[in-house]
């Protein structure tokens, strides 16, 4: 065979061989479309991909624009809000966090000039609150809270309270009901008894004054019966000494025993010997035989002293 048949046969029969063959023999339909399916890595035809929509299609847009890709539409106008989705899983614990700055004391604070330093230990409970009786002014190193006049229970009744009361000079009434009433508890104004008592004679049948006052850096009060001084070494201050007074041993109701101021002031021109609360020293009975204190440093008859310290 010359040399030129003879590669056309051997090129026909590499062609053929190639070809796929159905049953009987000839080419299948879908071997003729895949000779259409172009190369994978030959450049791809994407326009056909890509929806081509009118303006009229899409309520709220126009002209026409091609607003989906892989059947997603990237251009449209927001639908409706669609239902609130199930509460997801416990999500994994966090780590730990670092830890904390050290603290600063009152000390290594920088303070401006416009903040307020901070309030250290002693005075962040407040002070202590108490009443100075028979003055209407507090000691320097305390404030005055309010002042007024001494009253309790007049002192030949059996009820009302015990207690005596240190009233302000302007009561603040709400709904009272007009007229006495006997079925209520009645409190009285004060009046000293010292007629026989020289340090307080001058006193007797007047009004009692009294002032409540506040030591805003000392929380702890004491009152020490028997003693004009506070204890010494331990930070206590004295805020006032005097004498201690209570109601007639003999009276129907009971009272306290309170501090007066040894140097006791009367509402000017208040004697006029009314009654109602009052106010007598206080004096000691002492007995070997036990039912009294103890003689020796208590003496039979002594009008007994007090102080008020804070701390």
């Amino acid at each position: 065979m010359p040399g030129s048949n003879r590669h056309l046969l051997c090129a026909v029969l590499v062609i053929v061989s190639n070809m796929p063959l159905s049953t009987s023999g000839r080419l299948r339909s879908q071997d003729k479309d895949a000779r259409n399916v172009p190369h994978p890595r030959a450049k791809r035809d994407t326009s056909q991909d890509v929806a081509q929509i009118r303006g009229d299609d899409c309520p709220g847009c126009s002209g026409p624009y091609t607003p989906f890709f892989s059947q997603q539409c990237y251009m449209c106008p927001p639908g409706t809000v669609g239902p609130r989705g199930a509460p997801g899983q416990q999500g994994v614990p966090g780590r730990d966090g670092r830890d904390g700055r050290d603290a600063q004391t009152n000390q290594q604070q920088q303070i401006g000039d416009d903040v307020e330093p901070l309030p250290t230990s002693s005075n962040s409970s407040g002070g202590a609150i108490y009443t100075r009786w028979g003055r209407e002014v507090c000691p320097e190193q305390s404030e005055v809270v309010y002042h007024g006049v001494a009253g309790g229970a007049y002192y030949t009744y059996k009820g009302s309270g015990s207690n005596y009361l240190c009233l302000p000079e302007e009561p603040i009434y709400d709904e009272p009901v007009a007229g006495a009433d006997n079925n209520r508890g009645l409190v009285y104004g004060s009046e000293y008894q010292t007629s026989d008592f020289p340090p307080w004679s001058h006193l007797h049948d007047s009004v009692a004054t009294c002032a409540v006052c506040h030591a805003p850096s000392r929380p702890s009060l004491l009152m020490i019966p028997a003693r004009n001084v506070c204890p010494e070494g331990a930070g206590w201050v004295k805020e006032f000494s005097g004498y201690l007074v209570s109601a007639y041993h003999d009276h129907h109701g009971p009272s306290e025993f309170v501090c007066m101021d040894r140097e006791a002031q009367a509402v000017p021109r208040s004697s006029h010997n009314t009654n109602g609360a009052l106010f007598y020293p206080v004096e000691g009975r002492c007995s070997g035989s036990g039912s009294g204190l103890p003689c020796g440093p208590y003496i039979d008859g002594h009008e007994l002293t007090c102080v008020v310290c804070t701390k």
